[in-house]
């Protein structure tokens, strides 16, 4: 259960913020003061960035919020809900353990993460963050999901993307949005619709973007589940991708390389029930229409 790839490199705290923290859009606070610790490592090839963010509670003294977002690619958010802990000790002075671990197999193979972080004081240990579903990975073998339904990029504007697809025989228009918050944060939304009709899947989902949200790619696929009648529920994955980190100059003198991205899981369900001309009458004698 060690570190992912070698030790997480941990950074000093880097005190006082700006209206640009990440952490600090979805708290909507003024601290007194904060600090953040960075701690990097690397999971399935992608190199990642941890930031907790340490905040004093203006209202209660020795009262401190912890926050803890991830970095991969070009994109920052949140992980985890943030906590408040009570500190005694200097807050310029913390340690943490900041580790990952496969738990088991996945698909696609490899990136599937549980996620710890523990605060270090004294000889003692408190575990502050724990994340079981962190999906995150360079270049996952998607075309490894034999059953998955792929969309397919339609239509794309400066601020919104149009993908299609084909849900349990019906034919899937799925909508993403991007709202700009303040500069270099955006929100994301996910629509869908079918047959004139839809929904909202998700809102103001908050992303801190060092790139043009044109960068920003994304996967969504679909995978049936058994149902009854047969087609009328799925399995949504919703994967967004981003070029890695640029390399340093030295090391892209070379020929050029091929293309590769850093995919994350950003939402998911496994309750999205759509089909096309359901069957309803199988559903047997004691159904009454």
């Amino acid at each position: 259960m060690g570190r992912l790839n070698g030790s997480a490199h941990r950074g000093l705290p880097s005190e006082g913020s700006t209206s640009s923290n990440l952490a600090r859009s979805f708290l909507q606070m003024e601290p007194q003061e904060a600090f953040t610790y960075t701690y990097s490592l690397t999971a399935s090839n992608a190199p990642l960035q941890f930031f907790i963010l340490v905040e004093s509670e203006p209202d209660r003294s020795n009262h401190y919020t912890f926050s803890l977002s991830m970095k991969a690619g070009h994109v920052e958010r949140a992980i985890c809900k943030p906590i408040t802990m009570r500190l005694s000790i200097d807050p310029r002075r913390l340690d943490f353990a900041v580790f990952v671990f496969n738990p088991r197999t996945s698909l696609p193979a490899g990136c599937l993460y549980h996620l710890r972080v523990w605060l270090r004081t004294a000889g003692s240990d408190h575990r502050i963050f724990g994340e079981n579903d962190l999906w995150v990975g360079k270049d996952p073998d998607f075309r490894s999901i034999g059953d998955a339904s792929f969309a397919i990029l339609r239509n794309a504007t400066q601020d919104m993307l149009i993908y299609q697809a084909v849900v349990g025989r019906a034919h899937v228009s799925f909508i993403v949005r991007w709202r700009l918050v303040e500069v270099g944060i955006y929100a994301l939304s996910l629509d869908y619709e079918a047959g004139g009709a839809g929904r909202t899947l998700f809102d103001d989902y908050q992303l801190k973007l060092d790139c043009e949200p044109q960068t920003v790619s994304f996967i969504m696929y679909s995978i049936p589940i058994t149902s009854k009648p047969a087609g009328a529920s799925h399995r949504l994955r919703f994967w967004l991708r981003t070029p890695p980190p640029s390399p340093s100059p030295a090391s892209s003198i070379a020929s050029h390389p091929a293309e590769s991205y850093i995919y994350q899981l950003l939402w998911k369900t496994d309750d999205f029930k759509v089909g096309g001309n359901l069957d309803f009458e199988a559903l047997g004698h004691k159904l009454v229409m």
